[in-house]
């Protein structure tokens, strides 16, 4: 295992991101793609692309938060929004 990133600290390295937005990350998005042996995080820095490609994240024209791919935003009001 020693190609995959291990620990939070290395996995939120390789995003550009604080540990704590890649908690955030790894509660928000169930589709993240990591492995859990105790209470030590492995991810697969091929799989970690892949997801990030995969998200096509955007912005919501009315509330200008960010919403996932298929949120829809209801004008003025926001609540499907994600705000990463």
């Amino acid at each position: 295992m020693s190609e995959w990133l291990v620990g939070k600290k290395a996995v939120a390295n390789a995003l550009g991101v604080s540990v704590s937005t890649l908690k955030r990350y790894l509660k928000r998005y169930s589709d993240f793609p990591v492995n859990r042996r105790g209470g030590t995080i492995f991810v697969s820095p091929i799989a970690l692309a892949a997801w990030i490609e995969n998200r096509e994240v955007k912005k919501c024209p009315s509330c200008g938060m960010f919403m996932p791919r298929a949120g829809k935003c209801e004008p003025g009001i926001g609540n499907n929004c994600i705000a990463l």
